[in-house]
């Protein structure tokens, strides 16, 4: 059989097809400070500003110029009579390192931007500049020897006017902001130095930087092999309250803005709002008008395979990370809270009683009161089974370092019956290395070790192909120097977002039940560790109030309320 190429029917039409194709101005520019950073650069300058009533853009930098033709001038007329062959493409590997283009049809893309395109350029070894002019649309261009004098060897490149429908994306603002993440990767390799001065309406002159992330660095992963070679990544675990994402470069320039675009990698830990960075592969292929996305070839299919190897890994590095943060937040906290109100305590007045966490009433720090009779119980039912939930007691617990303590758990039916036998449970902790465990079956005694933390106490029971898991939390905390409120009541999280109330009483617990799934709490949560602070002082000042002068009247309440935030707000 025969074989037969394709061809172009109209090669003309296939070029307006190409330059249509490059729908984002943004995108556009980028590519425009890419041949800059291509051709070596080490200052780049973009001005948008007005001329002859019109607004324009212009980029220039001091690189080596476009190539020089035979003559040895700089070869315009190559750029327009070339398109799709790219002479970057033909180097050598080690000439194109650090080099992005390889499709010539990126200055097409000017015709996203504005209605004209002018490029003046020279090259060292010829003082005089040569021009090339491009109209959006059409087909025809004007090149040869240029008045206008550069000072030294570079290109300028000016695009004019600016479609009016776009002018808001291009300030230099927006502009700042996109240029430091889509060329992150390329500014900080080259160390190329890019100013944007916008004279349009109020003047603005910016240095672009590559976005640095805020989150902790994950040391152990940098690079990994694929058959091609390898990929490099760049991975953080976000700070508290952001939401991160992690986008796949190529060769320094980002191709897709989040990984979880990509169907077989939309699945943890890529989709979690804890992991942000860069993957880099330059073995991966782009489509070339666009230059967004990834080429779904074998280089693609290699690529996911190397990512899908670390996922493993990464999750183990991810949940000690955020174990680690959230017994050091739990602990400072903690003690934040309790340093505050001891010296609100000691300010307010003597009819201020503190809470008693041992469940008999309230009193000052350090007073004496009566046992209050206890409550009559109701009588516990006792059944077989089936298996619903379990308790543990007690339900939060703060031990000092070297402390030994008794935990027991209880397992109940649907109908809370106690199940008093055939249950068999098995108890663990994490992590492992605050303490030690001594199990027998329904209870288990926990020593603290030396260090103060946050431990997670499980147990796992089972009865009859049934399963059931309860946690609660041990805080270790060392003794304080200063005199504390006695029996700071500890917190405890209680997720109830479908519920109004922000914070609780229990009067089992003796404690201060908080609702994480409050609107409010939320919003606390994602500014940071000085908002929930503030956020739970509040909660801990309501209810303070509340034992004290719960039938006291709303006016009176109201008054008590911001006699303690006042003294709070002194004191974080």
């Amino acid at each position: 059989m025969e074989k037969k190429k394709l061809r172009l029917g109209d090669e003309g039409a296939a070029i307006l097809t190409i330059q249509s194709t490059q729908s984002d101005p943004q995108k556009a520019i980028a590519e425009l400070v890419e041949n800059c950073i291509d051709a070596k650069a080490k200052t780049i300058n973009i001005v948008r500003q007005r001329h002859s009533g019109n607004i324009e853009i212009v980029i220039e930098d001091d690189g080596e110029g476009v190539k020089p033709g035979q003559d040895g001038t700089p070869d315009m007329d190559r750029i327009p009579t070339e398109i799709c062959k790219s002479f970057k493409k033909q180097l050598d590997e080690h000439l194109r390192d650090g080099i992005q283009g390889e499709f010539a049809i990126g200055l097409l893309g000017f015709a996203a931007v504005g209605e004209n395109l002018e490029m003046i350029s020279r090259t060292s070894d010829c003082p005089r500049a040569k021009f090339l002019r491009l109209k959006a649309n059409s087909l025809n261009y004007e090149s040869g020897y240029s008045n206008e004098k550069l000072e030294t060897s570079g290109t300028k490149v000016r695009i004019w006017p600016i479609h009016d429908n776009i002018q808001q994306r291009l300030t230099a603002e927006k502009l700042n902001k996109y240029l430091g993440e889509e060329l992150r990767e390329r500014i900080r390799q080259s160390q190329v130095r890019i100013f944007i001065d916008d004279k349009v309406g109020r003047k603005v002159e910016l240095e672009v930087k590559p976005q640095e992330y805020k989150g902790e660095k994950i040391s152990q992963i940098s690079k990994v092999g694929t058959p091609a070679g390898n990929i490099h990544l760049r991975l953080f675990i976000t700070q508290q309250g952001d939401k991160g994402k992690v986008s796949i470069y190529r060769h320094g320039t980002k191709v897709i803005d989040d990984i979880t675009e990509i169907q077989e990698l939309n699945h943890e830990p890529w989709n979690t709002a804890h992991l942000e960075g860069m993957i880099d592969s330059r073995f991966i292929n782009v489509p070339p008008a666009t230059r967004k996305g990834i080429v779904p070839d074998k280089h693609f299919a290699e690529m996911v395979e190397a990512i899908c190897s670390l996922e493993d890994q990464l999750k183990d590095i991810i949940e000690k990370a955020l174990e680690k943060r959230e017994q050091e937040m739990s602990r400072d906290l903690i003690k934040s809270l309790r340093d505050a109100f001891q010296n609100i305590m000691e300010d307010l007045p003597n009819e201020y009683n503190w809470f008693d966490t041992k469940g008999i009433g309230i009193n000052k720090p350090g007073s004496q009161t009566k046992d209050k009779e206890p409550k009559p119980q109701p009588k516990i039912r006792i059944a077989s089974g089936p298996l619903e939930y379990l308790t543990i007691t007690p339900k939060v617990s703060q031990m000092e370092p070297n402390e030994r303590k008794r935990f027991y758990v209880r397992a109940w039916t649907p109908d809370d019956e106690l199940i008093p036998i055939g249950v068999t449970f098995k108890w663990n902790m994490k992590p492992s290395n605050l303490g030690s465990l001594e199990a027998n079956n329904d209870e288990c005694y926990l020593t603290a070790g030396t260090n103060e933390g946050e431990i997670k106490l499980g147990v796992i029971a089972a009865l009859d192909n049934i399963t059931k898991h309860e946690i609660v939390d041990v805080l270790i905390l060392a003794k304080s120097n200063k005199k504390a409120p006695a029996g700071f009541p500890i917190p405890q999280p209680v997720h109830r977002p479908s519920e109004k109330w922000r914070s609780r009483w229990d009067e089992s617990l003796n404690t201060l039940q908080y609702n994480t799934g409050h609107e409010d709490y939320i919003r606390a949560d994602q500014k940071g560790k000085k908002h929930i602070l503030r956020y739970m002082g509040f909660l801990y000042a309501k209810q303070l109030v509340f034992h004290n002068f719960r039938s006291s009247g709303e006016d009176s309440v109201m008054e008590r309320m911001i006699e303690v935030i006042s003294r709070f707000e002194d004191r974080i």
